[in-house]
Order: C-alpha cells, then sequence, then structure tokens
C-alpha cells in the first residue's frame, strides 16, 4: 500500500498551479499566503513547503525558505525538486556549506544531472581561473 501524501490531492494541484500564475505574474508573497493554509490540511504533502520555498527564495527571503525548503526534503528526502530548492535557499542565504552538505546528502541517495551540471560548472571556471 502507497502511502497517502495529498500531493496528488486535486485541490493541491490547483493550489499550486495557482500559485504557480501568481508568482509569474510578480505577486510571489501573495502566491505563498495562498500555499500556506493547505500545510495544516496537508502535511505529508512535500510540494506543498517546496512550493513555498520555492517563491520565498525568489523572494529574497532565505531565511524563511531555508525553513520550508527543509520541511520539503525531510517529507521528500528522494525528491530532486526538493533537493534543488533547499540547496539554492541555503546557497543564496550565505550558508555556502550547508548547501554543500545539501547537495552531498543527496547525491549519496542518488545522481542528479543538475547537481552534476553545476559540479562540472565549478570546475570548468576553476579551470579558467
Amino acid at each position: 500500500m502507497t502511502q497517502v501524501t495529498g500531493n496528488s490531492d486535486p485541490r493541491v494541484v490547483e493550489a499550486i498551479k495557482y500559485a504557480i500564475a501568481l508568482n509569474s505574474e510578480g505577486q510571489s508573497e501573495l502566491a505563498v499566503q495562498h500555499l500556506l493554509p493547505l500545510m495544516a490540511e496537508f502535511p505529508a504533502a512535500a510540494s506543498i513547503p517546496g512550493y513555498v520555498a520555492l517563491f520565498l527564495n525568489r523572494s529574497g527571503r532565505f531565511v524563511e525558505a531555508i525553513e520550508y525548503g527543509r520541511q520539503g526534503t525531510l517529507l521528500s528526502p528522494q525528491s530532486e525538486k526538493a533537493s534543488l530548492v533547499l540547496f539554492h535557499s541555503l546557497w543564496k542565504g550565505g550558508q555556502r556549506i550547508e548547501a554543500l552538505d545539501e547537495m552531498k546528502r543527496f547525491l549519496a541517495i542518488r545522481p542528479s544531472e543538475e547537481y552534476s551540471k553545476m559540479l562540472k560548472e565549478w570546475k570548468l571556471s576553476e579551470s579558467e581561473g
């Protein structure tokens, strides 16, 4: 039997679609406010804190983005998207060691094209310098 998280619940899916539309119109704060009430109703749905973290990150609210990003990775530790949102929030928030620790944590679970691409870009820029 699979665990029911709520990620595929129609209300969660529609709320996330609406929040994405708000964010694309530059209304990240409204997108966050739209999703927060669903977190109590669907506490196991990793997509909700993940998107909240993404929108907070884009708004420059890194401390809060990190908090929600961590919730997303705790709920879905094997999600590459959740890991990347947390990584970028930590990195942009100036917590580079913690960001690299998150990268290592995820790569110990499974490979990631996105992380591999980042590592190659860093290696290239070091060799050019």
